[in-house]
């Protein structure tokens, strides 16, 4: 037999590079802020408004809190400040169409980058592929 002498993957360590490390983490922290505020934004625009109070208006003003939820005392003062932001309702209905938005858009980019930065899918040591010719069959 040969002499033969194989790199042992499991025992390196796998490394991601220093900017894809934290990438996940930050587009999961950073993206829904983003999207609030451009849901915030763009209804201030009056025919992105009238489209959602054209078909919700009861998304629009105070949001609606069940009656059971004032009779706990001790969250009452948190209900007061969440009941006094207007359009809270459509902001987060707008918002969340905009994140799911953002978030395919950059995993589209994410793998167009990762596809052209990622290893060769096949190595020196790999088979080629086999070519083949396909036979008509009848039936």
């Amino acid at each position: 037999m040969g002499n033969y002498r194989f790199d042992d993957d499991s025992n390196k360590e796998k490394k991601l590079p220093a900017g894809q490390r934290g990438i996940g983490c930050g587009i999961m922290i950073i993206l829904p802020f983003i999207s609030y505020l451009a849901a915030m934004i763009l209804l201030e625009i009056p025919k992105i408004k009238g489209l959602f109070l054209a078909s919700v208006p009861s998304l629009f003003g105070a949001p609606s809190i069940h009656p059971l939820l004032w009779q706990v005392k001790s969250i009452t003062p948190l209900l007061h400040i969440i009941y006094s932001w207007n359009n809270l309702e459509v902001n987060i209905l707008f918002g969340m169409l905009i994140l799911l938005f953002l978030a395919g858009i950059i995993s589209v980019i994410y793998a167009i980058a990762f596809r052209a930065m990622a290893p060769p899918r096949y190595s020196g040591v790999d088979a080629p592929p086999i070519k083949r010719k396909s036979k008509k069959k009848s039936r």
